[in-house]
């Protein structure tokens, strides 16, 4: 089984506003396989999933341990971080990180910087996302979902290796989710793989595997699809 990503020993602490020093990971260990399509990732209000899933995307170098994707072991200095980032990571956020002076196409757009014909390869993420059509709109006109799909075609337009999803529906109602879970599905069914950091029953259950961040390392809660709401914590960020 080939490995995509792997954390060994990784080791983090942030420092507070009085000064002392709060660790966050502490020999913490992760393995991804390439054939792995979805994890869950878990955990109450400040246990650091929102870092871990900065640290995999090359967002957040300082940190003891290694991290290795697909057999090379990442450097942890600034160009090689963001090259990573270009080539294999695609970022959806819960606050979809829009551009609101600009249009659909145009935020898409951005994440296209670099690549032959932008255009066109945003035209196919759009559409890909199923607002094929709605490239002009503003994106202040876009409803929760709609806003999701966006930054969700900017994430894909690189075709990356991976996707991060950092509660991509915490925001969202019960239907629009579904809608961003079937989109996700049908995205992991053509090759990408994706991390989503959740408190959704709903979501964590759509995922082939789960961990949970806990004692500042990963506890697997285990790879079959179902219910899993008495495993999760309480809502929160982080």
């Amino acid at each position: 089984m080939t490995e995509l990503l792997g954390l060994q020993s990784l080791t983090k602490a942030v420092r507070e506003p009085n000064g002392a020093m709060r660790p966050i990971f502490d020999s913490l260990t992760f393995t991804m396989a390439s054939d792995e399509r979805s994890v869950a990732l878990l955990g109450r209000s400040g246990s650091g999933k929102t870092t871990l899933l900065r640290i995999i995307a090359g967002l957040d170098g300082r940190y003891d341990g290694q991290y290795v994707f697909q057999g090379t072991a990442l450097a942890k200095h600034l160009d090689p971080l963001a090259d990573h980032r270009r080539r294999h990571i695609g970022l959806v956020a819960q606050s979809y990180d829009l551009l609101d002076d600009f249009t659909v196409e145009r935020n898409v757009l951005f994440g296209a910087r670099g690549l032959e014909q932008p255009e066109r390869r945003t035209r196919e993420a759009l559409a890909l996302v199923g607002l094929e059509g709605m490239g002009k709109k503003p994106v202040t006109k876009l409803s929760g979902g709609e806003a999701q799909r966006v930054a969700i075609a900017r994430a894909i337009i690189r075709r990356p290796t991976l996707i991060l999803a950092d509660e991509p529906t915490g925001a969202l109602d019960e239907d629009t989710e579904g809608e961003v879970l079937d989109l996700f599905t049908r995205l992991q069914e053509s090759g990408t793989s994706f991390i989503i950091a959740t408190h959704s029953p709903r979501v964590a259950a759509a995922c082939h595997r789960r961990v949970m961040v806990a004692d500042r390392r990963l506890r697997e809660l285990g790879d079959d699809r179902g219910p899993v709401r008495a495993a999760l914590p309480i809502a929160g960020g982080g």
